[in-house]
């Protein structure tokens, strides 16, 4: 039975009934809301949160269940509504972030230990309402959207296709550390074949990485975000040198880098269409944004 159906009943109800029975009805129709999916499946059956001393990989989640160890609460948003960083404005105690700009805030770094149940059936709409539910309730997170005005750099596949060749397959083997049922295990796997080095004057980037995980890597580093426009999810291994660091002027505090300028820019541009044959277009594009406007630093307690 939909939402708008139990709630048509209970109008009825409310016409048709004296009070007393009025009141076996509505007791009746209580069971109904608890037994509605549409009530049901925006929350998890059975939830902990526990503070955790420091960040961990572990991510398990197998049908009906997760367990999600050491995370923060800048990831945990990510998830609840399949944002990229970019377009999440936290508060600016929250880490695990890049920011370009001095914090206001002091950073706090804090982690938890989330374990919760479901139904097997559990989609993955529902699956982020949940964690939405779970945020809201147990932090404290207050939000709204608005749209801006978004410039981005768009990656494409220059004429000829990539430039990449494929990588090769990782093994079915356990990987050490991680549980089998952890999540993005194969992207994990992949990732360990990653090297990302800093020179004076250079930043060299080697391993196996989707268009999108190169986008997101270098949003990190530039002016504007960039975005996967390719419709490619293959992994390619890489071997990309561009000639600017981000470190290369004075730190900033913890969390920060610089970003390179368009200009600066425009070196890995052509680096990515001769090494990898993807081509970089600006682009100005209304996007909807995710603003934080109150988040607690702890959860309530289980």
């Amino acid at each position: 039975m939909s939402i708008p159906e139990i709630f048509a009943l209970r109008v009825l109800i409310r016409r048709r009934f004296p009070t007393r029975a009025l009141v076996t009805a509505m007791a009746c129709l209580a069971v109904l809301l608890l037994q509605s999916p549409a009530m049901a499946a925006d929350h998890f059956d059975i939830v902990s949160v526990k503070p955790a001393e420091m960040p961990r990989p572990i991510r398990r989640h197998s049908p009906g269940r997760i367990v999600y160890e050491g995370i923060g609460v800048a990831e945990l948003i990510r998830k609840a509504f399949a944002l990229p960083q970019y377009q999440v404005v936290l508060p600016d105690w929250v880490t695990g972030i890049l920011r370009d700009h001095p914090a206001k805030e002091k950073a706090d770094y804090r982690f938890f230990t989330i374990e919760a149940t479901m139904s097997p059936s559990t989609t993955d709409t529902e699956f982020q309402l949940m964690l939405q539910h779970l945020l809201i309730e147990r932090f404290g997170l207050t939000f709204h959207r608005e749209t801006r005005q978004l410039a981005q750099y768009e990656l494409t596949f220059a004429n000829g296709g990539p430039g990449m060749a494929g990588a090769k397959s990782v093994s079915d083997d356990p990987l050490s550390g991680l549980p089998v049922d952890n999540e993005d295990l194969a992207r994990t796997k992949h990732q360990n074949r990653d090297s990302l080095n800093f020179g004076k004057d250079e930043m060299r980037v080697r391993g196996d990485y989707t268009v999108a995980g190169i986008a997101e890597l270098f949003s990190g580093y530039l002016r504007h975000p960039m975005v996967d426009r390719s419709g490619s999810a293959e992994y390619y291994t890489i071997d990309l040198t561009w000639g600017w660091s981000p470190y290369s002027s004075p730190s900033f505090d913890a969390g920060m880098t610089n970003r390179a300028t368009d200009s600066e820019a425009k070196e890995l541009f052509s680096e990515m269409e001769k090494k990898l044959g993807l081509k970089v277009t600006l682009r100005s594009v209304p996007t909807e944004f995710l603003v934080v406007d109150r988040l607690r630093h702890d959860a309530t307690e289980n």
